[in-house]
C-alpha cells in the first residue's frame, strides 16, 4: 500500500502553491504523474528475466524502473513538483542492494532515496521573499 508515504510529500507541498495557486492543482498533476507511472510499470519489459533485481515501483514521489543489484538508480525530478522548472536537470536516486532489494532508511521500512537535487530553494518555498 502507498497510503502513508505521500503524507510527508503533502506536508512539503502545502507551503508551496502550484502555478494556479492551489494545492489541488499540485495534487491533480501528481495524480496524472501517478497514472503515467503505473502505465509504465505495467507495460515496460523487465530488466532481466532471471536472477535478482529491484522491482520497479511508484513510491508516491517518483517512478522507478527495475534496478540491477549493487547499483544506484536515478530518475529525473518529478514534473508535478511546483518548482519542477527550477530543477529540470536534477535527479533523484535510490540504491539497489546486492541482494536485489531497495536499500531502506536506517531503522525504517521505508526505502532510502536522495532527492536533494529535486528540492526547492528557500526562495521557491517562501514566495515573496528575496
Amino acid at each position: 500500500k502507498y497510503c502513508c508515504w505521500k503524507e510527508p510529500l503533502l506536508k512539503g507541498l502545502a507551503a508551496v502553491p502550484s502555478s494556479d495557486g492551489s494545492l489541488s492543482g499540485v495534487m491533480q498533476k501528481w495524480k496524472e504523474y501517478q497514472l503515467q507511472c503505473l502505465e509504465y510499470l505495467y507495460e515496460a519489459p523487465p530488466i532481466v528475466t532471471e536472477g535478482k533485481f529491484c522491482n520497479r515501483t511508484f513510491d508516491n514521489y517518483a517512478c522507478w524502473p527495475d534496478g540491477l543489484p549493487g547499483t544506484y538508480v536515478n530518475v529525473s525530478c518529478p514534473w508535478y513538483l511546483p518548482w519542477a522548472n527550477a530543477v529540470l536537470h536534477g535527479q533523484v536516486y535510490r540504491f539497489c542492494t546486492p541482494e536485489g532489494t531497495w536499500l531502506l532508511k536506517e531503522n525504517s521500512t521505508l526505502p532510502w532515496r536522495n532527492l536533494s537535487e529535486c528540492e526547492a530553494s528557500d526562495q521557491l518555498r517562501q514566495p515573496g521573499t528575496k
